[in-house]
């Protein structure tokens, strides 16, 4: 594996990998990329495992925003807009977001946060602490074209200098199609979802669809404000949805993020609709086979069912 330098709020990050269960995943050409295994889901190793082991009894508190998103679908994207609203003003959030999140903060430093807290993370839901239940804090969940996350989280992986993978995107989406990536992959993690929120119905939960907030992005910061309880304020909700357009988020975070070798970790390409550009039809094909024998009957089937999306531009 190549050996890369990251770093997080410009100081290098080192990456802890002790009591790890490092496991090996490989694509059938042979393509290694480096993951751990924890209670049966695959994770990234840049998560401590004794942070991990802590997730299920952190204590939330009844006024927490609890942001579930899978990986690559906009998390700092829906953090960025729900911080400036509980702030009340359209101003860059000064820091990494990963210090609100449950995967590298320990419980005692997410403890020390105060309210009202934006508590986000790639875990599934059914792995949420107990205490969602109970306090039945509001939910954002993320959702993305899964063919477009398939790209991004493959970059990832390659830009990334964690994994080590350096396979082709094909052989990858196969392997992001089986599941055998980080949180065992995205649709396991819809399927997951909604059986959540089958379970827990008195749950209040907002859609953060990445698609839509691309379309029209001051709709979806007005919709966020509605469903966090606070009073409208449209020129407040216009001025969030410019400062956090792609382009001035990658900007005014850059100093903020984590960076591999220098570049920028989370901000690639902030677009609907790459997918066109990497997909064959064969790959479409095998992808759609794949999506009909795992999503069918699900509650977000439709969205990004072949019909629909292949319809739209991008």
């Amino acid at each position: 594996m190549h050996k890369s330098t990251i770093t997080c709020d410009g100081q290098d990050l080192v990456v802890d990998k002790t009591g790890q269960d490092i496991v090996f995943v490989t694509d059938k050409r042979g393509n290694s990329m480096q993951l751990q295994m924890f209670e049966g889901i695959l994770y990234g190793t840049v998560y401590r495992r004794a942070v991990l082991q802590q997730i299920k009894h952190f204590q939330l508190r009844e006024d927490d925003i609890y942001l579930s998103a899978y990986l690559r679908t906009g998390t700092h994207w829906t953090f960025e807009m729900v911080g400036m609203l509980l702030n009340g003003t359209a101003e860059t959030i000064p820091k990494f977001k990963g210090k609100n999140q449950l995967e590298f903060m320990t419980n005692d430093e997410l403890s020390s946060l105060p309210s009202p807290r934006i508590i986000n993370t790639h875990f599934k839901l059914s792995r949420a602490p107990t205490q969602l239940r109970e306090k039945k804090c509001k939910i954002i969940y993320n959702l993305r074209d899964p063919k477009d996350v398939a790209i991004s989280l493959y970059w990832a992986y390659m830009d990334g200098g964690l994994s080590g993978y350096q396979g082709t995107f094909t052989d990858f989406l196969e392997l992001f199609c089986k599941g055998t990536v980080d949180s065992n992959g995205m649709f396991e993690n819809l399927r997951d979802a909604e059986t959540f929120f089958e379970e827990n119905p008195d749950i209040q939960v907002h859609f953060q669809v990445y698609e839509e907030t691309i379309k029209d992005p001051a709709a979806q910061v007005r919709a966020l404000s509605d469903f966090l309880g606070l009073e409208r304020n449209h020129e407040l909700c216009c001025a969030i949805a410019e400062k956090c357009t792609f382009a001035r988020m990658k900007a005014d975070k850059d100093k903020y993020s984590v960076k591999v070798n220098g570049k920028n970790f989370f901000y690639r390409k902030g677009i609907v609709g790459d997918w066109r550009n990497w997909f064959t039809e064969e790959m479409l094909e095998e992808y759609y086979r794949v999506y009909e024998e795992k999503m069918a009957g699900s509650r977000f089937y439709e969205r990004y069912a072949r019909k629909k999306i292949d319809n739209t531009t991008s």
